[in-house]
C-alpha cells in the first residue's frame, strides 16, 4: 500500500514542512458489516521533500533563507530508542548510509504520523473503504529544543488486488470457448463484499482479438461494471476443407480499476478447435465438450485432425458387423474411415448434408482378403447386422453390390 503524506513540526526554535510518499508493507483485519479495514504495518521506506526554517529569534538575527532537501528513509537507519532523547527535528535530515537494522518492534497499528522518530505514538486508524478521507493527527511533544507541535496529515490510495473470473465455464475450459458462447466475466477482490464496497462500477472493460481468425468482441468496451459480457465476432472461418487444424479464436480481456489493469487470456483448446469446426460449417448437431472424446489419430476410428472424435458407438458397431461377417468368411474386417471431423470430410470429398461420419455414427468398412466377392458378402453381412449400408468406389461415390469398382462398405446409424 502506498500513502501520500503531509508533515508539519514546529519548535520554538525551526520549523519544518515535509511532503512524501509512503509504502509499507500491510496486514490487517476486514469488517464485511462495516466495509472497513483496520491495518497493521510495517513502513518499508519513505521518500520525502523537506524545507527546514530556522527562527529568527533562534538565528540571533534575520533568519537565512529556507533550506530545502530531498530525503529517503528506509529500515535500518538509526532511530532514537524509546528511552534516549529523541528530536523529532534530528530525524528530519538528510539520510545518512545504511547500518545495522533497527531493533526497534513492529509496528502492530497504523502510524499516525511520520514512522521514523522512533516515538511509540501509534493510534489505530479506521479507513472506511467506501470513501476514504484524509487522515489528520496533532499531537504535542517536548525534546530538548522545548514543545512543539507535529500535524500530519496522510491521504491514502486505497488500490485493492482484484482478479477476473469467468462465471460461465467451469474449469474444465474455463479459458477457451467457440464463437456462439457469451463469455461473461466478474471483477473480483478477495475479503470485500463487492455489493457494499462502493466499487462495483469502478472498472472498465475491454476485449481484443488476437490473430486473423478472431475479428472482436461486442460489446468491446464496457465501463462502469463489475461484470463483463461480450459476443465473439469472427471474420469468415475456414470452410473449404483442410487437413490440419484450424487457427484458434483467441481474445484478451482486461479490466482496469484504479490503476492497476488485470488480463484474461482466452484461447480455444483442442476441444473447442473441433466444435468451432461444426459451427463454422453450419452442422445440424454440435457437439458438446462432454461429446469430444479422446482419441488418437489412428487412420482408422480417427481420421486427424485433432486427438478427439466425436463417437456414437463406432466400436459396438464393427464388433457386430465382424461377428456376423465370421459367419461366411475366415478373414476379418478392417476399418477404413470412422470419424472425420468437418474439414477433413470435406477435404475427401464427402459433402453430403448432415454426414455421419461428423457425428462417429458411419463406418467405411473392407474385408482385410481383397479376394473377389469379399466386398459383396461384406455388404450382406451389415445388412444381416442391422445396418443401413452402401457399396462406394470412393467417399460419396455409391456403387451397385457387387460391382467390381465398389472398395469400401459404408454403414450408418
Amino acid at each position: 500500500m502506498a500513502g501520500t503524506f503531509e508533515a508539519h513540526v514546529s519548535t520554538a526554535t525551526k520549523q519544518v514542512s515535509a511532503t512524501g510518499v509512503g509504502e509499507w508493507t500491510v496486514g490487517g483485519t476486514y469488517d464485511p458489516a462495516k466495509e472497513t479495514i483496520q491495518i497493521a504495518i510495517r513502513s518499508s521506506g519513505i521518500n520525502a521533500r523537506v524545507t527546514e526554517v530556522v527562527l529568527e529569534e533562534a538565528a540571533g538575527s534575520a533568519a537565512p533563507a529556507p533550506t530545502p532537501f530531498a530525503m529517503r528513509w528506509a529500515w535500518g537507519l538509526p532511530v532514537p530508542r524509546i528511552e534516549e532523547p529523541s528530536t523529532v527535528l534530528e530525524v528530519l535530515k538528510p539520510s545518512s548510509p545504511v547500518v545495522i537494522p533497527s531493533e526497534r518492534e513492529v509496528d502492530v497499528l497504523m502510524v499516525n504520523t511520520l514512522p521514523q522518530t522512533g516515538l511509540k505514538e501509534f493510534q489505530t486508524l479506521e479507513i472506511d473503504l467506501r470513501d476514504p478521507e484524509p487522515q489528520m493527527i496533532t499531537q504535542a511533544f517536548e525534546d530538548e529544543s522545548g514543545f512543539g507541535t507535529r500535524t500530519t496529515t496522510w491521504t491514502f490510495a486505497l488500490i485493492p488486488l482484484f482478479n477476473i473470473e469467468r462465471l460461465d465455464r467451469g474449469e474444465d475450459g474455463r479459458n477457451s470457448l467457440v464463437s456462439t458462447d457469451s463469455p461473461t466475466f466478474q471483477m473480483g477482490i478477495p475479503g470485500v463484499t463487492m455489493a457494499k464496497s462502493g466499487w462495483t462500477t469502478l472498472a472498465s472493460w475491454e476485449v481484443k482479438g488476437e490473430g486473423p481468425l478472431s475479428g472482436n468482441g461486442t460489446p468491446s468496451q464496457l465501463p462502469h461494471s463489475q461484470r463483463f459480457t461480450f459476443q465473439p465476432v469472427p471474420p469468415s472461418r475456414p470452410t473449404e476443407g483442410s487437413t490440419v487444424r484450424n487457427r484458434p479464436l483467441r481474445y484478451a480481456v482486461s479490466a482496469a480499476f484504479e490503476g492497476t489493469v488485470q488480463y484474461f487470456l482466452l484461447i480455444q483448446d483442442e476441444k473447442d478447435l473441433l466444435r468451432q469446426e461444426y459451427i463454422d460449417h453450419g452442422e445440424v448437431v454440435i457437439p458438446s465438450r462432454e461429446e469430444c472424446l479422446a482419441h488418437p489419430i489412428d487412420g482408422s476410428f480417427n481420421v486427424g485432425n485433432y486427438n478427439f472424435i466425436v463417437d456414437g458407438g463406432m466400436q459396438a458397431a464393427l464388433d457386430k458387423v465382424t461377428l456376423e461377417f465370421a459367419k461366411e468368411n475366415k478373414e476379418g474386417v478392417r476399418v477404413v474411415v470412422g470419424f472425420r471431423c468437418p474439414q477433413r470430410n470435406r477435404t475427401a470429398g464427402d459433402v453430403h448434408p448432415n454426414n455421419k461420419h461428423v457425428l462417429g455414427r458411419a463406418l467405411d468398412l473392407a474385408p482385410i482378403s481383397p479376394k473377389a466377392g469379399a466386398v459383396l458378402s461384406l455388404y450382406q453381412a451389415c445388412g444381416r447386422a442391422g445396418y443401413h449400408s452402401l457399396c462406394e468406389a470412393a467417399p460419396g461415390t455409391q456403387v451397385p453390390p457387387g460391382n467390381p469398382g465398389a472398395k469400401y462398405v459404408h454403414i450408418d446409424w
